[in-house]
């Protein structure tokens, strides 16, 4: 029978082993999208042009044209220098650290208010707020600074820790950066294509970040990365005799399911990234039963030893 000892080292090294080829198989997964994500631009912007809106684009000067295209050129340049893990490792810290910083000026802020409810006292002269005690400015100094200096971002390194846990999030912190950084290279294409009167000018930008979303809106089908959507607006409340209206929009939409389908390298990167996945929930299982194993064994171990004490 193999003892505590042996199955953990066994579990260790394959759960290292799957953080290392999980590190491999995203950067290969990363590789074949930033060889197509430009391309892809590029063509999306090539069907709104002079497929949906041709009259917008042939209005425009034969020097207005060139600019466009170069400039949807240099934001694709841009995106695929962002694709690689460790830029997408580093917005996200950039993202924990500022949501942290968020979390603790609202924490302050409610903190603030309550101290100011608590002493507020409108028939009374004013409180002069006691000395602190040394011991109250002692324990204050050895706090830390913030709830920042409490993050532990050692999981998003460009391999993840050996722990089926530790790679989850890195995973998802991953994820989530790079669907963050697609979007984000759609946002600055629509808003050149709005600048250039391609694309209907006026339309709030949360309407289309609601549209994305599917939130209120009905998304048609069409070309691959293009959002193709009818939105209906009901009337004001001060013009309830006015009809609602109905808003046709075109818009630029990087999607990693239209991307994946036009490569087939990407494709197969993607279903490798779902093996590894696969592969994590079968390990995690079993760290976690040998995780409980251990600490059942611990416990034995601490009884006998406190029983044998007391005899």
């Amino acid at each position: 029978m193999v003892s505590l000892e042996e199955s953990q080292s066994i579990l260790s090294q394959q759960v290292e082993k799957l953080a290392q080829q999980f590190s491999a198989v995203y950067s290969n997964y990363l590789a074949a999208l930033a060889a197509t994500v430009q391309e892809q631009l590029i063509q999306a912007g090539y069907q709104l042009c002079t497929q949906i809106y041709p009259e917008q684009f042939v209005a425009l000067e034969e020097e207005q044209q060139r600019s466009l295209q170069q400039h949807l050129r240099q934001l694709g340049q841009k995106t695929v220098a962002n694709l690689t893990v460790d830029q997408l490792l580093e917005a996200a810290k950039k993202r924990a650290i500022a949501e942290a910083e968020v979390a603790e000026q609202l924490a302050q802020t409610a903190s603030e208010a309550e101290s100011d409810k608590s002493v507020e006292s409108p028939e009374s002269e004013p409180v002069t707020a006691p000395t602190a005690p040394a011991e109250a400015i002692a324990e204050q100094a050895e706090q830390p600074e913030s709830a920042v200096a409490e993050l532990d971002l050692s999981y998003l390194s460009p391999v993840p820790p050996a722990h089926p846990a530790a790679i989850y999030a890195w995973l998802q912190s991953l994820n989530r950066s790079l669907v963050r950084q697609l979007r984000h290279t759609s946002r600055q294409a629509n808003r050149l294509l709005e600048k250039m009167g391609i694309i209907r000018s006026g339309v709030p930008p949360q309407m289309l970040e609601a549209a994305i979303k599917n939130d209120g809106a009905e998304q048609q089908s069409g070309p691959p990365n293009l959002l193709m959507l009818t939105i209906t607006t009901a009337p004001s409340e001060e013009r309830e005799e006015e009809e609602s209206t109905t808003i046709q929009l075109a818009a630029i939409y990087l999607r990693l399911a239209d991307l994946e389908f036009s490569v087939p390298e990407l494709r197969l990167a993607r279903q490798q990234l779902r093996d590894c996945q696969r592969q994590l929930k079968q390990l995690g299982r079993l760290v976690a039963a040998e995780e409980q194993r251990q600490a059942i064994a611990q416990a034995e171990a601490a009884w006998r030893f406190a029983w044998n004490q007391d005899r």
